[in-house]
């Protein structure tokens, strides 16, 4: 009976033993995978929230121009206060992302010379350079035809920039792995709408219209069409930079 008890005592340890360094193993694959040597999943979760606030941007700068253009007089105040509320909410979205603590854990870990985080910060910079320019973005001194016309543009623009992000997180998305049966598709739209969103872009700073305006004597003199072609260029290289994002594992 006491070599059965001491058998089972054994045997009991044994197990314990196991089960820890079964658990202690689980836990350093876990933390691999939290902050392996790229980060990859990490870093791509934060490009995807930043890409939501910059869409949150974009879509807020549209409803304060539509609410400028005066066409609906008892919601416009509403319009445009809502679109500063999402513009504001978008800002800080890619500020957290930028400095919270998760990327301050990603620094701890190793990570802060890897390419793809100064990939990040460097994305990050152009988007709150182009927040600044929405921000700031006034129609005083111009005539309403005038207005009417550059708005349409800034929200072609701003389009455009919302296809941008879209079409990288679905790309990125397709990334993962997560779903083979649709990741290809996933990825190629992504791709589709990323091509687009430059298509688009290019034909507002260098299509008839814009031409047009620079004819009728609309040239960088101007304040308003001085910050439209700054505002463009900064949009340009963002979407530039979305389509050329590099993938996960890539180095």
């Amino acid at each position: 009976m006491k070599q059965t008890m001491n058998l089972f005592g054994r045997s009991l340890v044994l197990a314990i033993a196991l089960s820890l360094m079964i658990f202690n193993l689980a836990d350093a694959a876990e933390t691999t995978h939290k902050h392996g040597k790229d980060a990859d999943m990490e870093m791509h979760h934060m490009h995807m929230l930043m890409n939501h606030g910059l869409a949150m941007v974009t879509e807020g700068s549209n409803m304060v121009m539509l609410g400028e253009m005066k066409m609906a007089a008892a919601v416009d105040p509403m319009t445009i206060e809502h679109g500063r509320h999402m513009m504001k909410s978008g800002k800080d979205v890619i500020n957290r992302v930028l400095s919270g603590k998760e990327m301050e854990g990603l620094h701890k870990a190793g990570h802060k010379d890897d390419p793809l985080m100064k990939y990040t910060h460097e994305l990050g910079e152009e988007m709150l350079k182009l927040v600044a320019g929405l921000e700031k973005m006034s129609m005083e001194g111009m005539t309403s035809a005038d207005m009417m016309e550059m708005h349409h543009m800034h929200i072609m623009m701003n389009h455009a920039l919302g296809m941008a992000a879209e079409g990288s997180t679905l790309v990125m998305l397709g990334q993962m792995g997560m779903a083979k049966d649709i990741d290809t598709f996933s990825i190629e739209h992504g791709k589709e709408m990323l091509s687009g969103a430059r298509s688009m872009m290019t034909e507002v700073m260098e299509g008839k219209a814009m031409k047009d305006m620079h004819a009728a004597g609309k040239d960088m003199k101007d304040p308003m069409m001085a910050e439209t072609h700054k505002t463009g260029e900064i949009s340009m290289k963002i979407v530039d930079m979305l389509s050329k994002m590099p993938s996960a594992g890539s180095k």
